[in-house]
Formats: structure tokens, sequence, C-alpha cells
């Protein structure tokens, strides 16, 4: 099972979903590997052999797994703390969606112990937005896309503005061609008055159906999504 996990902007929760996520598989004695394929404000370590920096969202999720790879460190880790097509270009880098599909393939090998290739889950966490510029022309939605077949979980901070947030992404997606599978509010670093109450509205007002809403410090609410994706990949593989 292949997840993108893709955001309605910045800072909205998506490695704090994640590695629930990637946390919540290993609790069910499911093998996950959680990847980010870009990051910025990070530099690589020649000499940490693949294992990405201290305190980074590659490490987090790294770590949140069951699977190891030599290849957790991110694809392309960029310097400066900015858009990854800025932190690109100011190191004179393209970023290449071709070259990160073959990354996230050659990321994922099947250890013997796992009976079935489809048994192993891969979180890939983007960075930034849906529509966040990786390259001139290239979103994080056409690297979502590159990395197909794949469910899209899309999250949005459980926040005053989320209403907005989730309509904007949403009609944008879909004038693109392709909306999220899944939809999750992550728990604001801030709680404000609306917090816990924003599924409900989202549902209420027609906008869209929340998979799942996960508290700041608590991911008992990540099953719900564990089950949507899990009834998803079985009925994928039945068909």
């Amino acid at each position: 099972m292949r997840v993108v996990v893709l955001g309605c902007g910045t800072a909205v929760g998506k490695t704090r979903v994640s590695s629930a996520l990637l946390r919540a598989l290993v609790g069910r004695d499911l093998p996950a590997l959680g990847l980010k394929p870009i990051e910025s404000g990070i530099q690589r370590d020649p000499s940490a052999l693949g294992d990405p920096p201290a305190g980074s969202d590659a490490a987090t999720l790294s770590a949140a797994g069951s699977v190891r790879t030599q290849l957790a460190h991110p694809l392309y880790a960029l310097r400066d703390p900015i858009s990854p097509h800025l932190a690109a270009r100011a190191e004179g880098i393209v970023i290449d969606l071709l070259r990160i599909k073959h990354w996230v393939a050659d990321s994922a090998p099947v250890p013997s112990y796992i009976l079935s290739p489809s048994a192993l889950s891969v979180v890939i966490e983007t960075a930034g937005g849906v529509f966040s510029p990786l390259a001139p022309g290239v979103t994080n939605f056409e690297l979502a896309m590159a990395l197909e077949p794949a469910q899209w979980v899309l999250v949005a901070a459980d926040a005053l503005g989320v209403l907005h947030d989730v309509t904007a992404t949403l009609k944008a997606m879909r004038a693109a061609g392709r909306e999220p599978d899944h939809l999750v509010l992550s728990g604001a670093r801030e709680p404000d008055a609306s917090t816990g109450r924003n599924a409900a509205e989202l549902a209420t007002l027609g906008i869209a159906q929340v998979t799942a809403v996960l508290a700041r410090n608590d991911d008992r609410g990540v099953s719900a999504l564990v089950d949507r994706l899990l009834l998803s990949e079985h009925a994928r593989e039945s068909r």
C-alpha cells in the first residue's frame, strides 16, 4: 500500500499525521516505511550513512516506521528553510519527479519476512501544500500523480480558517483532475474556539467528510484512517 500525504498548506500537521499513521500500522503488526523525498532547512551529513538528520521530518518518519532503508535521508535535502523550488534553485538543483519516483521504489525493498510486496505500507510525506512549487510548473500535486497508484491523504489543521482552506484546496484539486481519498484534521498547535468542531461543520456545509481527527498529543484518532486505508486497499486488490 502506498500513501501520499498532502497538506492544505505548510505546518498543518503532515508529519504529525504521517508518523501517527506509521505507528498505528506497526501497532497492528503491519510493516511500514516512512519517507520524505524533499525537505528544506536540513543538510546532508556525508558521514551519516543515509540516516536522516536528527530532528528532521524524515528522521521522525523513519523512527515511526518498522522497515529500515539506507535511503531514509531525503533525496532532496535542501539547506535553506524556504519553499523547495527556491531552496533547490539556490543550490543549482532542479527537483525531478521521475527521479523521486524511482527513489521511492528503490527505498521500499520487500524484506524477506514479508510474503507479499503489497503487505508493505509506504507513507510518503510531501513538503508544503498541495500546490507548493517544486520546480517551474511542478507542484506537489504533480508529484502525487507521479507516485500513483496511491491513496492520497489531505491534512488540514483543526483550527480557525480550515473551512476556507479545505474548500479552496478541494476546488483546486478537482480542477486539476484528482481529489484526495481521505481528509484528516490535525490538532492545532494553538487550539481555538473552532477546534473540535470543524469536522462536523465541514460535513454540515457539504464541503467534505472528514476521515479522522487527530488530537495534538493523542494517536487514537488515526485508527479511523488506518481502517479506511486498509479497506480501500483491499477493495482495490479485489478488483
